[in-house]
């Protein structure tokens, strides 16, 4: 076996997205699975295409064309706001596309024409996360744009993004802002709009059952809900699903008796931070061979008792395991969990080797 090592419970997450998409149904909700939290892997692709949810989203236009081209057969959603530099593959890869931009539908309608192919998109609406989407008092304005581009440029809906770029969470009162910004839009176009998408994880799981969201939301993309069973914006894990989705292994390197306290003048370490450590005598630490440059270490939670993160560098991650019940020694394997950054980061990593289990 190759360390440091990501191991993925598939079957879990397919039981997490299978519940999620139940509990959402009730309130006639669809759920986009967002893939890219975990740099959409294949085999993931593969298991959520076989659930009921209607569209696979990611970020990256190169993850869609591998989906494509490994033969799954479900809608495809670019959810990054697509570069001018990538409109022909977003035409002829993705089924739907978010867009804040009134020049970029206008290249992107043409580009339907070109090819000859139809693309829905979902119009973006800023409702104070201050990340992408117009401003719900443009609506009126940019209907009448929309009116000008070609049929083959579906507009499907519209959408929203709470907490991703500033910690907005989202409330009532911005979802009924944010549904009646796209019900301003139908009424210029003189048309209903298929998709109300509401959001993300972020609030959704957790407040699903409280009203959170307006009769006309009929949409939510979810990605960290069913990879994690968490929600970092709110701070919670989400009670009704699983958190046992993955785990990070990493072997010891060095297991030696060593002083808490660094020995001379203290300055700046390698990533220009000036570290403090408190004096604790002498205490058994292990040295593992993965670091900064693999995974995000701050988002690392031991999984092993007694095991405590104590400083990492780019390649060594020290730990004190002086109250660990089993004594450990140099060739045995940790195990931690992982919040969203580490998953994104060690997902990402090509020197942590991954395992797909289900």
């Amino acid at each position: 076996m190759s360390y440091p090592l990501l191991r993925v419970h598939l079957d879990v997450m397919e039981c997490n997205i299978n519940r999620i998409i139940s509990k959402f149904a009730e309130y006639g909700i669809s759920v986009w699975a967002v893939t890219k939290g975990l740099s959409c892997p294949l085999e993931l692709a593969r298991m959520l295409s076989e659930t009921k949810v209607t569209a696979l989203a990611d970020s990256r236009i190169m993850n869609i064309r591998r989906m494509k081209q490994d033969g799954i057969k479900v809608p495809f959603a670019l959810i990054r706001i697509p570069m001018h530099s990538e409109i022909e593959d977003v035409i002829a890869l993705a089924d739907y596309s978010l867009v804040s931009d009134m020049g970029t539908l206008e290249l992107m309608s043409r580009e339907c024409e070109s090819q000859k192919k139809e693309h829905s998109v979902l119009i973006m609406a800023d409702m104070g996360d201050l990340r992408e989407g117009f401003w719900p008092d443009e609506a009126e304005a940019i209907a009448a744009g929309l009116k000008k581009l070609s049929p083959a440029l579906k507009i499907a809906g519209i959408g929203v993004n709470f907490g991703c770029a500033s910690g907005v969470l989202p409330s009532r009162e911005s979802m009924e802002r944010f549904v009646s910004f796209g019900e301003k839009i139908e009424a210029e176009l003189g048309r209903k709009l298929e998709i109300f998408s509401g959001g993300a994880t972020t609030r959704s799981l957790i407040a699903i059952d409280s009203g959170l969201f307006p009769k006309r939301i009929n949409n939510l993309r979810i990605g960290e809900g069913y990879l994690l069973g968490s929600d970092k914006s709110s701070g919670v894990t989400v009670p009704w699903l699983r958190q046992d989705t993955m785990e990070l292994e990493a072997e010891l390197v060095e297991v030696r008796r060593k002083p808490t306290k660094p020995i001379g003048e203290i300055g700046r370490d390698a990533f220009g931070n000036v570290p403090y450590f408190e004096d604790r005598g002498n205490r058994l630490r292990g040295i593992l061979a993965i670091g900064k440059q693999d995974v995000n270490i701050g988002g690392l939670t031991p999984l092993d008792d007694g095991v405590e993160i104590i400083t990492a560098s780019s390649d060594h991650l020290l730990v004190d395991i002086e109250d660990c019940q089993q004594r450990h020694k140099v060739g045995d394997i940790l195990r931690f969990s992982l919040d969203y950054t580490a998953m994104l980061s060690s997902s990402t990593s090509p020197y942590v080797t991954k395992i797909y289990e289900r």
